[in-house]
């Protein structure tokens, strides 16, 4: 994904869960109603007005659809790729959840997935166990072995089933019988989800783990200083406290909440008191409506992400997330740029190519003080572009600081529709111009390389990659084919916990094609760097302009059910040749400075000008 790189045109749909209609066999009185109301909400589960049949089997692929999607994942945001069951085509609508399937380790890929075969209830279990970071004990209780009918005492799927009884998601008529080879039913999958959402998450885990003897003694100590200083009221003048943890959401609540005790918060319980203390002894009590509440909690998620001190981990808040999916779409109004927050200053990341901003000489790297005369040095990125942003036709004066100076710029907005391909011909030589890596970037690429450019047999291929923020891995994947044999590395993304290695599965059309040069220049960023790093350590290409901005993180968006989102740093990408360019950007082969605007206005274009030679020349 691009940086914290927020769009300062900002744009003008956001993922909205469908409202809760009951399914046309789900009866106002039916048990199954809260449950399903809650899981339509979060946008777990789809009601689109047909027969829910709460007893039939769960098909292999509605399950993972279901428990994906149950982790907060949206198809829509995925910012990165993985290898698919060879029987599972990219058209399939399930591809995306078996890709996040993949990720976490629960499908293996090598094999093909069956979508209509079942899932036994045992492997339901192991799954959900998984994927809510539950771990079983070694062996059962005598306590549990007690609940237990159905099954045989020494069947290794008892742990499991206690691990899911201490944690919420079984209840006793779910272990007597317990039935764990039987197929899972559509009733069974949207209970054990309602349980664990409404519950689990707030119990804490009664699963015993092997201790050593002093261990257990310490932490009986533990909790016995723990139970004294709960029952011991705190005084704070003459007032007698006890202190109360935040009570759970309903089912219908929108906001998140914080367990500080089952994720062993740090402080976590000093917080729950001041939020306590605001309910109980607020003076102004009638403020606090459940829309100020949520927009309290917002706020703590906002500043906790922000303390992480990772420029491109941030939390969007609810009634901003609109803002951010249709910046995704690339058409908005405004006046064309990306920016961050760069040592707490508005900085321009990147100016959008043919926008209002690059034409009025806005440039990478350029830092915005003022909006119409007002300074923004103590505003938040969201209200500083709030103030930027505009109707087409409108007009914004920045004032902004660069190397040279200060300088006023008026801007006339307009409406931005970002093409993440274009063409052009200068002496007989294409340019093609990647300006975003969204979905269908290496689609376009190669319907006008077959279409435009090929049949014309040029000499040279210029790939302009200039102000180009980056956009989705699997775009980075797809593009680096083209250019690479099958087999060969196109990048590495390192999470905390494994590598993975992304190869080329074919040998692309372009593979054989030389005499290529790439434009790039500082407001080159992420998935531009991953390509234009491939391609010099395949010396595919020669790199002319500036240093790219150096951005080797990958960001995964996850969609809240209050619609916040959380695009949060969950690994580190390295070149095929193993370097990691973060903060450092990838240096061109060739240097050709940057465009000053004066030479933008008269239209002289000094690095496309020695890409066109060097094309020639060869």
């Amino acid at each position: 994904m691009p940086i914290k790189r927020l769009l300062a045109l900002l744009i003008t749909t956001a993922l909205l869960a469908p409202s809760a209609s009951a399914f046309r066999d789900i009866s106002p009185n039916s048990t199954l109603k809260p449950a399903v109301e809650s899981l339509v909400n979060r946008g777990v589960l789809k009601d689109d007005g047909r027969f829910f049949r709460a007893d039939s089997n769960v098909s292999a692929g509605v399950f993972w659809e279901v428990l994906i999607r149950d982790t907060g994942f949206n198809p829509q945001s995925a910012t990165f790729d993985t290898q698919l069951p060879p029987n599972i085509q990219e058209k399939n609508p399930l591809a995306q959840f078996l890709r996040e399937a993949i990720r976490r380790g629960l499908i293996n890929p090598n094999q093909e997935f069956d979508e209509q075969g079942h899932v036994t209830r045992i492997q339901a279990l192991k799954y959900f166990l998984k994927v809510y970071g539950i771990q079983a004990p070694k062996r059962i209780s005598p306590e549990f072995r007690a609940k237990l009918s159905g099954v045989s005492s020494k069947s290794k799927a008892l742990v499991y089933a206690e691990a899911a009884y201490a944690s919420g998601l079984l209840q006793a008529g779910d272990v007597h019988p317990l039935r764990p080879y039987a197929p899972l039913s559509r009733r069974d999958l949207i209970e054990w989800i309602y349980r664990y959402d409404t519950t689990g998450r707030q119990r804490k885990s009664t699963i015993r783990t092997k201790q050593t003897s002093s261990s257990v003694r310490q932490n009986s100590v533990n909790r016995a200083r723990a139970n004294r200083q709960q029952r011991s009221p705190r005084k704070i003048g003459s007032q007698s406290l006890k202190l109360r943890a935040i009570q759970s959401p309903s089912k219908k609540s929108s906001s998140p909440s914080f367990n500080s005790s089952s994720l062993s918060i740090p402080n976590g319980r000093v917080m729950e008191s001041v939020f306590s203390e605001i309910q109980q002894r607020y003076r102004f009590i009638e403020d606090l409506d459940k829309e100020k509440k949520e927009s309290m909690i917002d706020a703590a998620i906002v500043a906790m992400v922000k303390e992480l001190g990772d420029k491109y981990s941030s939390y969007i808040e609810p009634d901003k997330s609109k803002d951010f999916h249709e910046g995704l779409k690339g058409k908005f109004e405004g006046i064309g740029a990306y920016v961050e927050m760069m040592e707490e200053k508005l900085t321009i990341t990147s100016p959008i190519t043919g926008s209002p901003a690059e034409r009025a000489g806005i440039l990478p790297g350029d830092i915005v003080t003022h909006v119409d005369g007002d300074s923004i040095a103590d505003l938040s990125i969201r209200a500083a572009v709030a103030l930027i942003k505009g109707p087409a036709g409108s007009k914004v004066k920045l004032t902004i600081l660069r190397s040279s100076g200060s300088r006023d710029i008026t801007i006339i907005r307009g409406k931005i529709i970002v093409p993440p391909i274009t063409l052009k011909w200068k002496n007989g030589v294409p340019v093609i111009g990647v300006h975003q890596f969204n979905a269908d970037t290496h689609t376009k690429f190669l319907n006008l390389w077959k279409e435009e450019v090929s049949h014309k047999n040029p000499r040279g291929l210029i790939i302009d990659l200039r102000n180009n923020p980056g956009g989705l891995l699997t775009s980075a994947v797809k593009m680096g084919e083209i250019f690479l044999t099958k087999g060969d590395v196109i990048f590495s993304v390192e999470e905390r916990d494994h590598t993975k290695v992304y190869k080329a599965g074919l040998t692309g059309p372009l593979s054989k094609f030389d005499n290529i040069v790439i434009l790039q220049n500082k407001g080159s960023a992420s998935a531009s760097e991953i390509f234009s790093g491939m391609m010099q350590d395949y010396k595919k290409a020669t790199i002319i302009g500036s240093t790219s901005l150096g951005k080797g993180t990958v960001q995964q968006v996850l969609n809240y059910q209050n619609g916040g989102i959380l695009k949060l740093t969950i690994a580190k990408w390295i070149t095929p040749e193993g370097r990691w360019i973060h903060e450092k950007g990838i240096d061109p082969d060739v240097t050709v400075t940057d465009q000053t605007p004066e030479e933008r206005q008269s239209k002289i274009d000094r690095q496309l000008d020695r890409a066109i030679s060097k094309i020639l020349r060869d």
